[in-house]
């Protein structure tokens, strides 16, 4: 159990997790609008995906973006403030990428959900460190 705490509390397991959920998200939001009929499956249900269901994951997977950024980084440097400018720069970033992608279009209120998201997880987190303390190391005594 001790090995698992230690695993949970250490900063490049908090990275890959943070990174793993990043490039989760980097995928989902630059996958083609529309796809063709020769696509693999996957990309045509997540283009089926109805607006309800894709403005909620808007919500949930900032949120945990946010959230994990905030414990990926190191205590004490005000983990929760970086990780909500990373993530914010992020949405943005990627809504203004999708007037690349064919099919999809750069939407504020699209910024404004992954915002949103930002500051659930930001507030999450906030609630979380104060509650469970995250430090860079675990004692073995």
């Amino acid at each position: 159990m001790r090995g698992l705490v230690r695993l949970l509390q250490s900063i490049p397991f908090r990275v890959a997790v943070s990174l793993c959920l990043t490039a989760a998200v980097i995928l989902l939001s630059l996958l083609p609008g529309y796809p063709a009929e020769d696509d693999a499956k996957l990309l045509l249900i997540v283009a089926s995906v109805p607006s309800v269901l894709q403005n909620t994951m808007h919500l949930v997977l900032y949120a945990l973006l946010a959230l994990c950024w905030a414990a990926a980084f190191e205590p004490g440097q005000r983990p929760i403030l970086w990780a909500a400018a990373l993530v914010t720069a992020l949405g943005i970033l990627l809504e203004s990428a999708q007037l690349l992608v064919p099919g999809r279009y750069a939407s504020l209120w699209d910024i404004g959900l992954n915002s949103a998201g930002v500051l659930i997880g930001s507030l999450a987190a906030g609630s979380l460190a104060r509650r469970y303390p995250l430090t860079s190391s675990v004692s073995d005594t």
